[in-house]
């Protein structure tokens, strides 16, 4: 998105656009935690490690954007991300064939180059077509081989798999692929009968899968490890509003969502899960709740003998937000970062020097008043929006009319 197009989202709403291409550049503190991500974390995961953590705090606080973050930051080093927004009526804890069919839906590729615009659209199968396009033969041929010699896929996966690229790129049977991508996603609107299928097309590979209750934890495991071998670098997955799907309904639901989540985490703890990383944003509610109704899972993530004011750890399971915001929001140099960042998309837009030192001395005094403000009550969100009109406003009529080209 052009620079002043972003100024203008961030000047109206106090948060960058909807596609988030701009979000690392207005996130302010979090340069340690995403350079440590960089330099520790996503090449642990692509050696084939698991990364899991909750990442803690109250309402508004900025565990989203976080989120959002590292989403960019993973499809920039060469991820597949999963970003999962559990405020929308979703479940994807109520059962781990629940879980399979969140994260599938929201599987997006990394754009490798300008010409894949066509894989912007989320879905596991997406990632399936974005990892054979652009190869040569020889490449397609050998990321076929490398499938079918993984060990992490069930032989009914592996087949399901190979049996969709081959109908996407040989074959022009539109009918036959829709079935296929939605049995890989186990779209419970679309209903596929595997009998029906092989009567139809008898060439397909055997044994091709269906997701179920009794596979579902083999199946999850296959989608987790897939983006690595397809050839991407791992996959994130992302949890946000974690508690909203967590605890709704009665105790015996909370309990059996929470020894969902429980057994999730046990799977990604022993390595069953390869080559991915899984983020969790969660309130205290959920720390509540977890307590409340399944202790089991509270005593696999808690810290023990933690409390505010300890040393903060950023490599914790169980990490509040505050810890991984260097300089954090209660501070000056917080929002003195977030204006630099904010005039530099500016400077992007064609904001001349001398005017962009006049904005920095104009917010100054707006610094420490910002710093004792309750981020509760939207106050990074207020401080972008004046930071970004005074930029839009100090940019000349001329500036504005190029930057909208």
């Amino acid at each position: 998105m052009k620079a002043l197009e972003t100024l203008a989202h961030l000047g109206e709403y106090g948060t960058p656009p909807g596609d988030g291409a701009d979000l690392l550049k207005v996130s302010a503190g979090l340069q340690q935690a995403m350079d440590r991500a960089a330099r520790e974390t996503l090449p642990f995961i692509a050696a084939g490690g698991g990364d899991l953590q909750f990442v803690h705090g109250p309402y508004g606080r900025g565990k989203t954007h976080f989120l959002k973050a590292l989403v960019q930051l993973g499809q920039a080093h060469g991820f597949v991300t999963a970003f999962v927004d559990c405020h929308d009526d979703l479940n994807p804890f109520q059962d781990l064939d629940q879980t399979y069919r969140a994260i599938a839906e929201r599987m997006a590729p990394p754009s490798r180059t300008e010409d894949q615009q066509f894989f912007a659209t989320s879905g596991v199968g997406r990632v399936i077509e974005a990892s054979f396009a652009g190869r040569d033969d020889a490449a397609r041929r050998e990321l076929v081989k490398g499938v079918r010699n993984d060990k992490t896929l069930a032989a009914d996966y592996r087949n399901l798999v190979l049996a969709y690229r081959d109908i996407v790129f040989g074959s022009d049977d539109e009918e036959l692929a829709e079935r296929l991508e939605a049995l890989l996603a186990a779209r419970t609107t679309y209903r596929v009968t595997l009998g029906e299928l092989y009567e139809k097309h008898r060439d397909l590979p055997r044994p091709l899968g269906k997701l179920g209750k009794r596979n579902a934890a083999i199946w999850l495991r296959a989608l987790l490890s897939l983006p690595r071998v397809l050839g991407y670098a791992g996959l994130l997955v992302l949890f946000d509003e974690t508690e909203t799907a967590l605890l709704r309904g009665g105790r015996r639901q909370h309990q059996k969502r929470l020894a969902h989540l429980r057994t999730f985490i046990d799977h990604l703890a022993t390595g069953a899960f390869r080559g991915c990383g899984v983020y969790y944003a969660v309130t205290q509610d959920f720390s509540y709740g977890a307590e409340t109704y399944l202790q089991a899972l509270s005593q696999r993530i808690e810290r023990l003998g933690w409390k505010p004011g300890d040393p903060d750890n950023p490599r914790a399971v169980l990490v509040d937000l505050d810890e991984l915001t260097v300089p954090g929001p209660e501070q000056p140099a917080f929002y003195e970062e977030l204006a630099r960042r904010i005039v530099e998309i500016g400077r992007e837009a064609g904001l001349k020097p001398t005017v962009a030192k006049r904005i920095m001395r104009d917010l100054e005094p707006l610094v420490s008043y910002y710093a004792l403000e309750s981020i509760d009550q939207g106050a990074v969100r207020e401080y972008v929006k004046i930071a970004a009109t005074s930029v839009v406003q100090g940019l000349s009529a001329r500036e504005r009319k190029r930057g909208r080209r």
